[in-house]
């Protein structure tokens, strides 16, 4: 799974967001002694298998599913399989997920109602979000993760219910966000400013939009950069000058979201038209 079962682990806190810790680690002999966290910690088994001791008996979370250990609960962790494991936790402090909700008309605990979770579509969102977190990565993309993940998470397995407001109310809005990103796709847009320019809270127009346009706003923040970048290197422009022009933080940013959304590097697109 890893060569010489090497072992590393890396704890950060992400620049610009509060009341989060972020941690990945590859573990395969190493043990966590009993202890317990401040924060709800939120984990993805990437590889292996984690064991714990928590709630009174030993568990076992798989790879591709998720761990949720509640705030001041005592538990252990070390390998639950031969290879050990591979895995990205989050630590949300509890007045973070309160003040994230606090404007989604919801009463939000930090508080998940399980400590295994097979859910793909989840694990997927909350893999893309700590990458995005490890990774450079706009502003928009990471508070759009962080709003839709936390979103999920405790609308399924906490006590978070649905805002009161339907989608088709916050439909008529969503016009407004896509000219802002159009008019603005040259920038590091913020979640912030499209609440500001839509009147709508983070978890609606993210929501509303995805439904009328089939794209998160982020996503079609990513789209508009990368379709006028291909348009910049047909025109004769350098992958370099093409990154800076459309916004990107550096090549390798703006190679790794060309090559998602063309299957190829700009740099073959670029020598071969």
């Amino acid at each position: 799974m890893r060569a010489g079962n090497r072992e590393f682990s890396t704890l950060w806190r992400p620049a610009r967001f509060s009341g989060i810790e972020l941690l990945s680690a590859s573990f395969t002999q190493f043990e966590f002694s009993r202890h317990w966290h401040e924060e709800l910690a939120i984990g993805v088994i990437e590889e292996g298998a984690e064991g714990l001791f928590y709630r009174g008996s030993n568990i076992v979370v798989p790879q591709h599913h998720i761990v949720a250990i509640n705030p001041a609960e005592v538990h252990t962790g070390f390998a639950g399989s031969e290879h050990g494991w591979r895995y990205r936790m989050f630590y949300f402090a509890p007045e973070m997920i309160e003040q994230h909700f606090a404007g989604s008309e919801k009463s939000v605990d930090p508080v998940i109602d399980r400590s295994v979770i097979n859910n793909p579509a989840l694990f997927d969102l909350l893999l893309q979000l700590h990458v995005a977190f490890e990774t450079a990565s706009f502003e928009l993309t990471k508070q759009s993760l962080l709003t839709v993940a936390l979103e999920s998470l405790f609308s399924q397995y906490g006590n978070a219910g649905r805002d009161a407001d339907k989608v088709g109310n916050a439909q008529k809005h969503t016009g407004v966000i896509r000219d802002y990103l159009h008019d603005n796709w040259q920038e590091n847009v913020t979640l912030d400013e499209l609440e500001t320019v839509s009147g709508l809270t983070k978890f609606k127009l993210i929501r509303a939009f995805k439904s009328h346009y089939g794209l998160t706003p982020h996503q079609f923040l990513l789209l508009t950069k990368v379709q006028k970048a291909k348009s910049l290197l047909l025109d004769g422009h350098s992958c370099v000058d093409t990154a800076l022009h459309c916004g990107f933080f550096d090549q390798s940013h703006f190679t790794r979201n060309f090559k998602r959304a063309f299957g190829v590097p700009p740099r073959h697109y670029s020598t071969h038209v």
